[in-house]
Order: C-alpha cells, then sequence, then structure tokens
C-alpha cells in the first residue's frame, strides 16, 4: 500500500501518511471521512497536488491551499537576503581599510567583525518588527518602537508605558521578552536566559513564524503585503558602514592604528625569535663573543609567518627597520626599531626619528 499523494509506503494500520500527512482511507476509522469526497475528486485532487503544489486547489467544491508550498515570501519575512547584504558590506569595508588607510590586519579584522557584531543586531531587531507586521524602521522611532514591540509579545502596545515603573517596569520587560520567544514558537524561558542566540534564531530562522496576538501583524496578513527586507538592512548597513568610516577621520584613530601594528611587530618579532632559536638564520660572523646580531628588515610583511601580510602595499605604508637579537646564557632577547616613514615602533620606546632608524656600524648580519 502507498500514499496517493507521495508515493510513501504505507502500513495498513497507519490512519494517515507520516511524510506528508494524507489520510489513509483504507484504514477503519477513516471509512466515514471518505463520505465527504467522491473517488474521482479524490484522485482529481492528488493529480492537482503533483503538478501544482504552488496553487490554490478544488476539493468537493471547497478550496484549499498548500501553504508549505507556497510563496515563502507571503508566509514569513525573508532574511537570507538581509544577512547576505551584510556579509557584502562587511567584505568591502574590509577591503576600504586595508587598501586605502594605513591599517593593520588584526585592527581591520577587529574593526570589521565590530561592524559585523554591530549591524547583525540591528538587522536582527528590525527582522523580528517586520515578522510581527510593523516596518523594520519602526524599532528606531522613540516610545512608537516601544509600544510596537509591546503590541508584538502582548498585543498591546499601550503596556510599554510600565516599563517606566521602576523595578516593575523592568520585571514586566523581562516578561515581554519572555513572551517573544513564546509567539514565534520558541521556548521563552530559552528567549529569557540566553536572548543573544534565541532574538537572532526567532529574526533570521524560516521555522519562526509569528503566532502572536498582535493587532499589527492581523491587518498584516489582512492586506497580504509582501515585505521587502533589502532596503532596511541595506540603509542600516549603509549607515553604519559610513560611521565607520568616519572613524578613520578621528584623531585618535591613528594612535589606535599604531597600536596594533606594534602588537602585530610584536608577533612578528616572536617568529623571528623562534626561527632564530630553530637554527632557520644563519649569521655572518659566528665567532663573534658579542652574540649580538641583526636582521634588516626591508618590508615587515617579508619575514612573517602569515598569508596576509601586515599591511597593503597598496596604501604606500611598508615597514622597514631592523631587529636586534640578543643571545646571552641560553636566552634570546628580540627588540626592535622599525619605522614607516612617518611614525617610528621601538620596542625600546625611544624617542628617535624615522631617518635615525638604520643599522648601527659593524652589526653582524643574519639572514633565513
Amino acid at each position: 500500500m502507498v500514499c496517493p499523494r507521495c508515493g510513501t509506503t504505507l502500513n495498513s494500520k497507519q490512519r494517515y501518511c507520516m511524510k506528508c500527512g494524507a489520510l489513509n482511507y483504507e484504514h477503519p476509522d477513516n471509512q466515514k471521512m471518505k463520505n465527504y469526497i467522491t473517488e474521482q475528486e479524490f484522485e482529481q485532487a492528488n493529480e492537482e497536488y503533483q503538478k501544482v503544489a504552488n496553487e490554490i486547489m478544488g476539493i468537493a467544491g471547497k478550496t484549499y491551499a498548500d501553504l508549505s508550498a507556497t510563496d515563502k515570501k507571503n508566509t514569513y519575512v525573508d532574511t537570507r537576503v538581509m544577512v547576505g547584504l551584510l556579509f557584502v558590506i562587511t567584505l568591502c569595508l574590509a577591503a576600504i581599510y586595508y587598501f586605502v588607510f594605513p591599517y593593520s590586519f588584526t585592527m581591520i579584522f577587529w574593526l570589521c567583525l565590530l561592524f559585523f557584531v554591530f549591524v547583525f543586531a540591528i538587522l536582527t531587531t528590525i527582522s523580528i518588527y517586520m515578522k510581527g507586521g510593523y516596518s523594520g524602521f519602526v524599532s528606531f522611532v522613540p516610545f512608537y518602537g516601544q509600544y510596537a514591540y509591546f503590541d508584538i509579545a502582548l498585543g498591546n502596545g499601550w503596556l510599554f508605558l510600565i516599563t517606566f515603573i521602576p523595578v516593575v517596569g523592568f520585571v514586566y520587560l523581562l516578561y515581554t521578552t519572555y513572551k517573544i520567544g513564546k509567539c514565534f514558537g520558541k521556548s521563552g524561558a530559552l528567549t529569557l536566559l540566553f536572548p543573544f542566540i534565541m532574538l537572532p534564531i526567532i529574526a533570521f530562522s524560516d521555522r519562526a513564524v509569528y503566532s502572536g496576538p498582535g493587532k499589527k501583524y492581523k491587518k498584516y496578513v489582512e492586506k497580504g503585503k509582501k515585505r521587502n527586507t533589502k532596503i532596511p538592512a541595506f540603509i542600516c548597513s549603509i549607515v553604519v558602514f559610513l560611521l565607520f568610516l568616519g572613524f578613520t577621520q578621528l584623531p585618535f584613530s591613528y594612535d589606535v592604528a599604531n597600536y596594533f601594528v606594534m602588537k602585530d611587530i610584536d608577533r612578528v618579532a616572536g617568529t623571528v625569535k623562534q626561527d632564530f632559536y630553530d637554527g632557520i638564520y644563519s649569521c655572518d660572523d659566528t665567532e663573534s663573543s658579542l652574540l649580538e646580531y641583526y636582521v634588516s628588515v626591508t618590508n615587515l610583511s617579508d619575514i612573517q609567518n602569515y598569508p596576509i601580510p601586515i599591511r597593503s602595499s597598496l596604501n604606500g605604508k611598508k615597514i622597514s627597520g631592523y631587529f636586534h637579537i640578543k643571545n646571552s646564557k641560553d636566552k634570546i632577547v628580540v627588540s626592535y626599531n622599525l619605522t614607516d616613514g612617518e611614525h617610528v615602533f621601538s620596542s625600546h620606546e625611544s624617542d628617535i626619528s624615522p631617518d635615525d632608524v638604520s643599522l648601527p656600524e659593524g652589526a653582524i648580519l643574519c639572514k633565513k
């Protein structure tokens, strides 16, 4: 025995197909239900189901729609485009930082991660509002945004006024977070305890469909209007994108950039130390009793062991200078004096100009 709808093998004791939910009219308990539809109508309905899954079917004079196969944009907010735009804009920001500004790779990584997390949190809020029947920009409107949030969670937006009551308002806000999870078919307790995990799941999961008491959502369903997620996602991402680029124009941003460059140089110094300890470097005079050696650096990115250079060569900020290696009592100490032509990066914290960064006379050079 097979299911007439999907072809799955059925057991005679099954009342319905476990795969598609079609009733097994051969089962004794379903015999009475078969009287409501003729054999001809039943066969016709199955044929229509197989051929046109996205259309409304007529069965016994009534119409039925296969909601699982209909256009998903009619039943939920399509959030894939929001995340896709965020990834693209994050990559654009990283490219601008790397190829235009003299930022190190480490600083770019953390800036882009901060940008992604910040915008992702904004898009999470926008998506929840849109799934609840509101415009994505409502979340940015003072007071009305809170009204909409409480309407989505509790069906009465004016309850947000309770949040202005000390202590009671905070407790009620926690209860609202609990109800948000329940409205989207998720665990309210988990949403309350782990909102940073559950809220993104609610926002971006196709299975998290709103089923709460929101008044605005009911009007949204009646209109059958599709939600355009591209516009709010693009506008919000671009606004934050411009704010992050504006950060590069602030005076203290260059101090932050130099701090991260120093951190990258320290990591390269650790690489030089390990390579020297492993005997990868060969020196001009190994008989010297001074046990002090130098590694000349034309471009710091040439001696690092990372696949991506610390700085892009296109921004004109190559780092050059030297590493000083002192070997005493089986202990290797590595210091450095490096410059990018504008700033000096020194482990000695001495005040020297970029023009003074040069190898001392009689320096014993080492090369890989």
